[in-house]
C-alpha cells in the first residue's frame, strides 16, 4: 500500500515535472537511503552482480551527466539534468534494497494499484467535470484542451503511465488466490483503455501492446496470459465503443450541458463493461482453469499465423507512404469534420513533427560526436537548427537526444542500461518456476515497455513515469526476482543467511554521498523558491524585496542563469540600467545560446542608447532562433 500510495502521490502531482516537485521526491528517495543505512535495513540477501552492474551504469550515467558540466553552454540545464539522473539513481538503489522474494508480489500489486487510482481519477475528471482543479495546460495550448491530460499534465505521458500498468494487471489476473480476485484484477481494463482513447496517444497504444505481448511470450502460462489479454481487448473495446457514440465528451467543445450528460452516461456505461470484463474472466477461470490443454504445436501455429498476419497488414498499409507521412511536417489541426480529432489522430501516421526533432538530435552529434554538447542544450540546438517554427525542450527520444548532448559515451551507456536489464529479465522470466516467473515476466515486460516509450517521447523527464520504469528494472535485477539455483531446496527467505554488511568506511562514503546529492536537489529549489518570491515582489512593486531576494538565489546557485535574468529584470525595472546589463551578461556567460537572454540584453542597450551595441545583441537573438516568429522580417537583416 505504501508503494502504490508513493506512486500515485508522484504522478497525481503533475507527473511531480516541476522542479520543486521532483526535487521534493529525490530528497525523500535520498533520505529513505540514509534511512536504510542507519537502522541496518539491509536486504538479507546479497544484491546480485546484475543489479551492481546496471546500478553501476546508471551511476555512470549521471557521473558523466554532472562531467559535461566542463564544456556545456548551460551549466543550470546540465546541474538539472545531473539531479535528474541522481534521482532515478536512489530509486533504483531503495527499490533494491527494499525487495526481496517475500514482498515481489506486493511490490508489484502496488504498482499496479497506482496505476489504476491514476486511471480513475483521470476518467473521473473528465466524465464529470468539475471533479477536480482544472491544470494550467489548455491555457498554453488551447488545441490540446480535449486531449485528456489530468492528472500528470501531459497526454502521452498519462496513457504511457497507464500502459506501464497493463502487463502488471494481467500478472495478477494469473497469480491472484481466487479466481474472483483474478476478475477483480482485470475489471480496470476497460476503464484504462477508455483513459488512453481520450489521451489520443499513439505512444501509449503502442506501449501497452508491446507491454501485453512481451508479458505473454515470456511468461511460461503462455495461454493463460493470452485469454486475459483477450478478455481485455473485448472489455476496452466496450468502453471505447461507448466513447465514440459520445462525440462531445470526446472531442468538445468541452464544458457544455451535453457534455455532462454524455460523460454520466458514460460512466454508467464504462463501469458496466468493468463489471462484466472482471465477472466472465473469473467465472471463465473458475470454470475452465486446468480443464483445457493445448498442444505445443497449436501454439506454433497461432504464432506463426498472428506473424504472417502483421506482415500482410505491414504490406497493405503501404510503408514506403507511411514513412513519408511520418516524416512530413505537422500539419493543420484534426478537426471534428475530420471524423473527430481523437479517432483520426489515433489512425493517422503523421510524427507530429519526430522526424525533424531526431534529425536535430542527430545534427547536434554531428557536431559533438564524442562527448556531447553538454546535458540539457538540446533546446537551444533546436531554436538555432530547427526545420520549422515550434518551441520544444527535449527531442521526444531520449537515446538520440543523449547522443547529441552527451555523445557517444552518454548513449552508450544508456543503451547498456536497457540491454542489460532487458537480458536479465528474459533469463530470470524464463528461469524462475510459478508465480515468481509469472510476476518477473510482468515487471520485465514492462520495462521494456518503458524503454520503448524512451525512444518515441519524452518520458526520462516526466518524473512519474520514469518513476515507475525505473522501479520496473530495480526488481527485475534485483534480489527479489533471483531464482533459487539447483537443486538446492528452496529455503525461506526468513532463514536465508544475511547479505554481508557494507563496511564502516564504506558506509560512511555512502552516506557522506547521499547527504551530498540531498544539498544537491535542494540547491535549485531553493534557488528557484527565492527568484519566485522576487518575482512576487516586483508585482508588488517591492523592488527593495525583489533585489533580496534575487540576491539571494545567486548566492545560493551561482553558477545558474536564472538568478542573473531576476537580477537584470528588477534591475531594468528599477532603472538601474547600467546594472541590468552588467547582469544580463552574467547570465549569458552561463547560458551562452539563450536567444532570450540576448533580447534582454539588446532592450536593455536600447534603453541605455547604445544602438550599435543593442544591434549586435539582437543579430546574435536571431541567430539563435531565427525561425522565431519574433524575428519575422529581422532575419535577412540581422544575419546578412
Amino acid at each position: 500500500m505504501l508503494v502504490a500510495a508513493g506512486l500515485f502521490w508522484i504522478a497525481y502531482d503533475n507527473a511531480s515535472y516541476s522542479l520543486a516537485s521532483r526535487g521534493t521526491v529525490a530528497i525523500a528517495v535520498w533520505w529513505g537511503f540514509i534511512v536504510i543505512l542507519a537502522f541496518g535495513l539491509w536486504p538479507r540477501t546479497p544484491v546480485p552482480r546484475a543489479a551492481m552492474l546496471v546500478g553501476g551504469l546508471v551511476a555512470a550515467l549521471a557521473l558523466w551527466t554532472l562531467t559535461s558540466l566542463l564544456w556545456t553552454s548551460n551549466t543550470e540545464a546540465t546541474f538539472d539534468e545531473f539531479n535528474r539522473a541522481s534521482l532515478y539513481l536512489g530509486t533504483f538503489i531503495v527499490v533494491v534494497l527494499l525487495s526481496g522474494r517475500s514482498n515481489l508480489g506486493r511490490f508489484a500489486d502496488g504498482l499496479a494499484l497506482a496505476v489504476t487510482g491514476v486511471a480513475a481519477v483521470a476518467l473521473i475528471s473528465r466524465l464529470f467535470p468539475g471533479s477536480f482543479p482544472e491544470g494550467d495546460l489548455p491555457t498554453f495550448l488551447p488545441g490540446t484542451v480535449t486531449r485528456l491530460s489530468f492528472p500528470l499534465g501531459y497526454w502521452n505521458g498519462l496513457a504511457i503511465f497507464l500502459a506501464l500498468g497493463v502487463p502488471l494487471l494481467l500478472r495478477l489476473a494469473l497469480v491472484a488466490d481466487s479466481s474472483f480476485l483474478r476478475g477483480l484484477a482485470l475489471a480496470p481494463m476497460p476503464m484504462i483503455a477508455a483513459t488512453v482513447y481520450l489521451t489520443s496517444s499513439r505512444g501509449g497504444v503502442a506501449t501497452a501492446l508491446v507491454g501485453s505481448l512481451v508479458f505473454v511470450a515470456l511468461t511460461e502460462r503462455r495461454w493463460a496470459a493470452a485469454a486475459a489479454f483477450a478478455a481485455s481487448l473485448v472489455g476496452a473495446s466496450g468502453a471505447i465503443g461507448v466513447l465514440l457514440a459520445r462525440d462531445a465528451l470526446v472531442n468538445g467543445p468541452l464544458g457544455t450541458d451535453l457534455v455532462e450528460r454524455e460523460g454520466r452516461s458514460a460512466a454508467l456505461l464504462i463501469v458496466l463493461a468493468c463489471v462484466v470484463t472482471g465477472l466472465v474472466y473469473g467465472l471463465g477461470v473458475h470454470l475452465l482453469e486446468g480443464r483445457i490443454r493445448f498442444r505445443e504445436t497449436v501454439g506454433r501455429i497461432v504464432v506463426v499465423t498472428v506473424l504472417v498476419l502483421a506482415l500482410v497488414g505491414m504490406v497493405a498499409s503501404d510503408p514506403a507512404a507511411r514513412v513519408e507521412g511520418f516524416k512530413a511536417l505537422p500539419g493543420a489541426d484534426i478537426t471534428a469534420s475530420d471524423g473527430g480529432f481523437v479517432k483520426a489522430h489515433l489512425l493517422s501516421g503523421g510524427g507530429s513533427g519526430r522526424w525533424q526533432f531526431w534529425s536535430a538530435a542527430l545534427g547536434q552529434w554531428d557536431a559533438h560526436p564524442v562527448i556531447g554538447a553538454g546535458a540539457g542544450t538540446y533546446e537551444s540546438w533546436w531554436a538555432q537548427h530547427a526545420s520549422f517554427s515550434y518551441f520544444v525542450r527535449d527531442a521526444h527520444s531520449l537515446y538520440l537526444e543523449a547522443l547529441g548532448e552527451l555523445g557517444i559515451v552518454g548513449f552508450l551507456l544508456i543503451v547498456s542500461v536497457v540491454l542489460a536489464g532487458v537480458a536479465v529479465g528474459v533469463q530470470r522470466s524464463w528461469r524462475a518456476p510459478g508465480d515468481a516467473g509469472v510476476t518477473t515476466a510482468a515487471l520485465t515486460a514492462a520495462f521494456v515497455a518503458y524503454a520503448v516509450s524512451l525512444g518515441l517521447e519524452w518520458m526520462w523527464e516526466l518524473t512519474a513515469v520514469s518513476v515507475l520504469g525505473v522501479a520496473a528494472l530495480a526488481l527485475v535485477t534485483g534480489p527479489a526476482t533471483v531464482p533459487l539455483a539447483e537443486p538446492r531446496v528452496a529455503v525461506a527467505e526468513s532463514s536465508a543467511p544475511p547479505a554481508r554488511r557494507p563496511g564502516f568506511g564504506l558506509g560512511i562514503a555512502a552516506l557522506a554521498i547521499a547527504w551530498v546529492l540531498i544539498c544537491a536537489q535542494a540547491i535549485p529549489v531553493l534557488a528557484n523558491r527565492e527568484i519566485a518570491r522576487s518575482q512576487s515582489a516586483v508585482g508588488r512593486s517591492d523592488l527593495t524585496s525583489a533585489l533580496k531576494h534575487a540576491n539571494a538565489a545567486r548566492d545560493i546557485q551561482p553558477w545558474a542563469a536564472s538568478p542573473y535574468v531576476q537580477l537584470a529584470l528588477v534591475n531594468e525595472e528599477a532603472g538601474a540600467l547600467v546594472r541590468a546589463r552588467a547582469w544580463i551578461n552574467e547570465a549569458i556567460d552561463r547560458d551562452r545560446h539563450n536567444w532570450r537572454l540576448w533580447l534582454v540584453l539588446a532592450r536593455v542597450e536600447t534603453k541605455l542608447g547604445y544602438p550599435r551595441a543593442a544591434s549586435d545583441s539582437l543579430r546574435r537573438a536571431v541567430e539563435l532562433n531565427p525561425r522565431s516568429p519574433l524575428f519575422q522580417g529581422l532575419v535577412d537583416g540581422a544575419t546578412g
